[in-house]
């Protein structure tokens, strides 16, 4: 296994047991091992500081806070950002599709910047791009994806200033929106035969001018076995019947 493999598996373990301090503090050692003793001394002293009730060792809890923030400034930390146990605290999964291009390089990212998102069950893809088919696959086998459940590859709307401004000055008098789809039809086809799609329980898939055959292909798709959310109707270019394929594979109540 190599080294970013062993780092995953850690993290894996850490977040499929988030009230357990133990995987936290053997990753601890793994880090020191690794390299990065100032992350290995981070993630135990904020476990010893949670493990202290409020008001006890006062003297002892001020001197692991006052190392924790030294460390977190040689560590580059986001300025205001929270951490917990060694940990920052609720984070978006985002990807790029841009990203996708190396996925060495994003797993390396993710590992040194957000390990938190392998705790994460939500994943929003960023539309700096579409999506091409083939990187499709590579998402669902990113370790961090693995326990993602809600899939979020709905495109943005954005509105756009046309025409005059207002007699007042104040606003546009037009505006105009403009889509930007995160994945195409030939992408949701790829989709609806990747293996890992039987994790996904909720599935976004609006505003990226889908057609009758990416319908078709999450209706025949043998592993999209777990749905209870499919919304894609707003957006897309839907005709005909298909919609009522959609309905008698996943049901109404399902599909939106």
């Amino acid at each position: 296994m190599d080294r970013l493999a062993d780092h995953e598996a850690f993290l894996r373990a850490i977040f499929a047991a988030p009230a357990d301090d133990t995987p936290r503090l053997v990753y601890a050692d793994f880090l020191d091992e690794a390299g990065d003793p100032d992350r290995a001394e981070f993630v135990r002293a904020q476990c010893e500081l949670d493990r202290l009730a409020a008001g006890d060792d006062a003297d002892r809890r001020a001197a692991l806070e006052g190392r924790a923030a030294v460390l977190l400034e040689r560590l580059g930390a986001e300025p205001g950002r929270e951490y917990r146990r060694g940990f920052g605290v609720k984070s978006e999964l985002v990807v790029a599709p841009t990203q996708l291009a190396d996925p060495d390089a994003f797993r390396a990212l993710v590992v040194a910047r957000h390990p938190e998102w392998f705790g994460e069950t939500v994943l929003r893809v960023e539309p700096d791009r579409a999506l091409f088919p083939e990187e499709v696959p590579t998402l669902f086998a990113l370790p961090v994806t693995q326990q993602v459940t809600e899939w979020n590859l709905g495109g943005q709307v954005e509105e756009i200033p046309a025409g005059p401004l207002t007699a007042d000055g104040g606003t546009f008098g037009l505006i105009d929106l403009r889509e930007r789809p995160v994945i195409n039809t030939a992408g949701v086809e790829v989709l609806a035969q990747c293996r890992g799609a039987r994790r996904v329980r909720t599935l976004v898939l609006t505003h990226n001018r889908l057609d009758n055959d990416a319908a078709r292909a999450l209706a025949h798709s043998p592993y999209l076995i777990n749905l209870t959310r499919l919304d894609l109707y707003d957006g897309n270019r839907f005709r005909g019947r298909v919609w009522q394929e959609l309905i008698a594979r996943f049901g109404e109540a399902v599909v939106g």
